[in-house]
């Protein structure tokens, strides 16, 4: 029986570790899919960030919540310290409301984004948008994984057995200079979700004016109590109820700006700022040489998230406007390499230029990236938008270039 019993053993290793093998590129792989395949989703989330270094630390707290169901209905709301909004439609209707200001706007659903300003309340409700997103984006951020032990962790007093990948700064396909970031997931084994994220970054901040370095490290964990896909929301989910002390005004308060800088408002539909762009072999050009045809600007830098999750969207437009718009992106990185090695692994076609000193940035009032400019053959501002959706950036492009339209159409019919 001994060597009966040998054989089978044999026979069986092999097979069960077969079955435990799990490959950390493939799971993130097949996360990402889950989430990019939602049509309908309810995930909340909860953010602790710790900043600290040898003299100071400081606690922030966080809570997001994203719905979105068919129809157009969606609710986006973000809560922290810094201000706190929430984003709502029933398909119709949508609102936006800003909590701490006890303000908020009403529109069709159907009428365009208002061109303005992104204001301080919103960030948070604009990372709750996000939050899908960012599951989607898990393995284009990474050319290697390193797969854990499973764990079992406590969450919404339930234990919950995971998988666990680790990301070092070695792991991501983009290194930052100011940032060294070691990061861990946390992945439901039942259900295939994220439920847990923890992010150390080892960075600074400047100290102006002579722009020393304070070393600072952030400890940042979200944990997710809720992710559902597919399920039936409740209608209030998508209904707004203003509040007694709430106020209906047709626009916010724009954010304060430097007086020294033109008012975002102030440009649309004024000529351009003749601004001189510095190439990396010291030759100069003006941006009125342009002139002709539509110009667009994109202010965006490596260490920004947003701009980077909107460069492939970028690239498509670009790629339809071919020959008949010219681009330019100016970086606001502080090394300029970090914008180079960027942008030629990602093969981006059009010209870059680095705000060495902030001139560009201040000559178009830049208070938030990314900022998209969009001018007419005259040099006229048609577009100005801080944190655009790029259906927005297209919609005015297609004002401009009546073909931009036709093949936005072509591609809705072949759907």
């Amino acid at each position: 029986m001994k060597p009966l019993v040998a054989l089978i053993a044999a026979l069986l290793v092999p097979a069960a570790s077969a079955k435990s093998t799990i490959d950390a590129l493939s799971l993130l792989s097949k996360i990402s899919a889950k989430y990019a395949a939602a049509s309908s989703y309810h995930i909340e989330a909860v953010q602790e960030r710790t900043i600290s270094n040898d003299l100071e630390r400081n606690w922030e707290k966080e809570l997001l919540t994203a719905i979105v169901s068919s129809g157009g209905r969606y609710r986006f709301e973000g809560r922290s310290s810094h201000g706190s909004a929430i984003f709502v439609s029933d398909g119709e209707t949508r609102w936006d409301y800003h909590l701490d200001a006890h303000l908020y706007t009403q529109a069709s659903a159907s009428a365009p984004a208002e061109n303005r300003i992104i204001t301080m309340e919103e960030m948070p409700a604009r990372q709750a948008k996000d939050l899908i997103n960012a599951a989607v984006q898990l393995p284009s951020r990474v050319k290697s994984a390193t797969l854990l032990r499973d764990q079992k962790i406590e969450l919404s007093g339930q234990r919950i057995k995971c998988h666990v990948i680790h990301l070092s700064e070695n792991d991501f396909r983009r290194k930052r200079a100011e940032f060294k970031t070691d990061e861990t997931i946390w992945i439901d084994a039942s259900r295939n979700v994220i439920v847990r994220i923890r992010q150390i970054s080892d960075t600074y901040s400047m100290l102006p004016p002579s722009g020393a370095h304070i070393p600072i490290l952030i400890d940042e964990t979200t944990n997710y109590p809720v992710v559902e896909f597919g399920e039936q929301e409740p209608r209030a989910s998508f209904t707004f109820s203003p509040p007694a002390d709430a106020k209906l005004v047709t626009a916010f308060p724009e954010p304060m700006m430097h007086a020294a800088q033109p008012h975002p408002a102030a440009l649309v539909g004024k000529p351009v700022p003749d601004v001189q762009f510095k190439a990396t072999d010291g030759k100069l050009a003006n941006l009125s040489a342009y002139r002709g045809k539509p110009v667009f600007i994109e202010f965006w830098a490596t260490w920004c998230e947003p701009c980077i999750e909107l460069m492939p969207d970028l690239k498509r437009l670009y790629a339809d406007t071919l020959g008949s718009v010219t681009w330019i992106s100016i970086d606001s990185d502080e090394d300029p390499d970090s914008a180079t090695i960027y942008l030629k692994q990602e093969k981006i076609p059009w010209a870059n230029y680095h705000d060495e000193d902030g001139s560009l940035g201040k000559a178009f009032g830049r208070e938030a990236i990314p900022l998209g400019v969009l001018i007419d053959p005259d040099g006229k501002v048609t577009f100005y938008k801080s944190g655009y959706d790029i259906a927005d950036l297209r919609a005015a492009m297609a004002k401009l270039l009546p073909q931009l339209g036709a093949v936005k159409s072509q591609e809705t019919d072949t759907k």
